[in-house]
């Protein structure tokens, strides 16, 4: 979900990036000295492009030549993505079409269609690390 929200806002929290040929063994980026622990951004991979939390096991075994970015978001954006993923595991999700219904000479009224998207619920707390 980090991944997701910080392509919305077109923000990576970048805080250094590190040009090269890397190596993924054993489901872990081997032999590089600048990796802490935290989350990573990765471009230039075939398999493995993404953010990625570090230590990570689970990532596929490959060379490649690329771009390995230490990012540094800050709490409260990982706290609004928590609160994202609950919110779509959730069934407020997913609401009623119906934003109006009356019985008798029965009638309702929809709801517009992306009112009830992540993007737009979340739209105010995300907009602080918007970038542009």
């Amino acid at each position: 979900m980090i991944e997701t929200v910080c392509r919305h806002i077109k923000n990576y929290f970048i805080s250094s990036v590190h040009p090269g040929k890397f190596t993924i063994s054993g489901g872990q980026v081997i032999d590089t000295d600048f990796m802490t622990d935290g989350y990573y951004l990765i471009w230039g991979s075939r398999y493995n492009d993404g953010v990625h939390l570090y230590p990570d096991d689970t990532l596929t075994d490959e060379e490649f030549s690329g771009d390995i970015a230490l990012i540094d978001p800050p709490e409260e954006f990982l706290t609004v993505c928590s609160e994202i993923s609950e919110y779509l595991e959730s069934d407020m999700a997913s609401p009623s079409p119906y934003k109006k219904e009356s019985f008798g000479g029965y009638s309702y009224e929809r709801e517009d269609s992306d009112s009830s998207n992540w993007q737009k619920v979340f739209a105010s707390r995300l907009n602080t690390w918007r970038k542009i």
